[in-house]
This record gives structure tokens, sequence and C-alpha cells, in this order.
């Protein structure tokens, strides 16, 4: 891969995190802690690519016709979706729910939007190896800022997870942890769905849920920063 094709691989991601690192104006978190989630969302892409492989031709084609409605619907939806985000989701609770540092409710967008792009990143890198600059350009403004939008959504739940714990709600605590899970999940899996009937009006659809998911999560990531607060004293 020369320079060029690893800079719109790579950039992209980077330049996503940066810019929500940018919006976490109180108290700035550790670089050391940002890498290594960085590093581990990364990391979960492998099991990950596993996983799906073997749901896909030893569950999916068990039970269900390829290329039917209901095939690419529990493909995007299970297949995908649920695995990379919960993925996901085990990275960045087994390494910061109980951080020190984790201690206002943006940490959790950005710690979140970290695990996302180490993760979007390296499959960015295998997707890019086999389609050039082509799948990079396009994925650049498609998939990368797609798994930071999951990311964004996964980190405000995450976040109301921590204060219901410092709360003393217990059961408000693991619903949203739940909810941290399912939101990404659904959005993931539309996401796919619609790009895998390989329709052109299921793509017109596509074209239409990312423009507004990606600007509602601009708005609601802006909202967040502004009203950013401590979780607990």
């Amino acid at each position: 891969m020369d320079n060029l094709l690893l800079a719109a691989t790579v950039l992209p991601g980077l330049a996503f995190m940066y810019y929500i690192y940018s919006l976490d104006k109180i108290e700035k978190e550790p670089t050391d802690l940002l890498v290594k989630l960085v590093s581990l969302g990364a990391v979960a892409c492998v099991p990950c690519v596993i996983i799906e492989l073997v749901a896909e031709h030893f569950v999916l084609k068990e039970i269900f016709y390829p290329d039917t409605l209901e095939y690419i619907f529990v493909e995007a939806f299970f297949g995908v979706a649920l695995v990379e985000e919960f993925c996901k989701f085990y990275v960045l609770k087994k390494f910061t729910w109980t951080n020190p540092h984790f201690n206002y409710h943006f940490d959790a967008i950005l710690y979140a939007v970290c695990v996302s792009m180490g993760f979007a990143i390296l499959e960015n890198i295998f997707y890019v190896l086999d389609g050039g600059m082509e799948v990079a350009l396009s994925r650049a403004i498609t998939s990368i800022p797609g798994h930071g939008v999951f990311g964004i959504f996964m980190g405000i739940y995450y976040g109301n997870a921590k204060e219901y714990l410092h709360r003393m709600q217990r059961q408000l605590k693991d619903k949203s942890l739940r909810i941290a899970v399912i939101v990404p999940t659904i959005m993931h899996g539309f996401y796919d769905f619609f790009i895998l009937t390989d329709d052109e009006d299921m793509m017109a659809i596509w074209l239409g849920f990312i423009v507004v998911l990606y600007f509602f999560a601009y708005l609601k990531v802006k909202e967040m920063s502004q009203g950013d607060h401590r979780i607990y004293y």
C-alpha cells in the first residue's frame, strides 16, 4: 500500500476521532488511554471477522436461502451489526468502566468513538487492500463516519449508565448498558441492510438514511459537548 492510499485509508478515521476529541472541552483525557482504546478497537475487528464468517457459512446458510430478504435482514442485523457493536462495547466497558478518568459524561462518547475508529480503520485497510483508492474515498464519507456515529450513540447511553450507577439506580444502569448496544446495532443493521439488498430504491433510502442520521448525530454530539457535566465528585 503506497503512502497516498494509506493516508486515504487511515486519515478519515483519525480526523473523525480528533473532531470528537476537540469537543471534549472541560477535561482532556490521557493520550495513552485513548491510544489504548483505538488499538483495542482494531484488535476487536479480528474476532468479529471470524465470528461473521462462521455465522454466515455454518448458521445463516443452513437456515435461510441466500440472497432472500430474510437472509439479508438476519445477516445485516445479527451476523454483522450485533457482532461488531457487541465486540466494540465489550472493549469499551472492559477498559473504561472503572477507570478513574471516566468522570464526565462526554468521556463516554470519546471513549466509544476511539474504540469505533480503531475498529473502522483496520476494517478499512482490509477493504482498501482489495478495492483500492475508489473504495478508500467512498468509505471515507460512508463507513468511517458510520462507525463514528454508532460510537457516538453507544457513548451517550454508556455515559448514562455510569451516571445511574453513581446515583445507585442499578436497574436504569443495566437498562442503559443494554441500550448502548441495541441502539447502535439497530442503526448499523439498517445501514448494512439497505446496502446488501443491492437494489436502487433501497440505495436511495440508504442515502437519505445516512444523511439524516449523520446530521442528527452532529447536532446531538454538539449538544452533549455543550452540556457536559461531571458524573461524580
